[in-house]
């Protein structure tokens, strides 16, 4: 498994779905051979858990320093809403 990011936020979207927002410094705009892809599984690691989620989409955007904001659109699960801040994503 290679890490992806680290969580930043989760959210939904009415008409987008679950969103998972992080970023990892190794990611840059010249540089994103780390990311995942759409139909691409991810799982993210928790203390006690593991989530596997299937990607429908990766959006990047840019802070005002060019930091990477790494954005997964994922497939609906229940255990999306167990997702925190600080928890680690991986490509599996």
């Amino acid at each position: 498994m290679e890490l992806i990011m680290t969580i930043g936020d989760t959210f939904t979207m009415a008409n987008v779905g679950h969103v998972i927002v992080g970023g990892n410094k190794e990611i840059t705009k010249h540089n994103t051979s780390k990311l995942c892809k759409a139909g691409d599984e991810i799982v993210v690691i928790k203390e006690n858990n593991n989530f596997n989620f299937k990607v429908l989409d990766v959006k990047l955007s840019f802070s005002f320093s060019e930091a990477v904001i790494v954005s997964i659109m994922v497939e609906k699960s229940i255990y999306f809403h167990k997702l925190k801040s600080g928890d680690l994503v991986y490509k599996i």
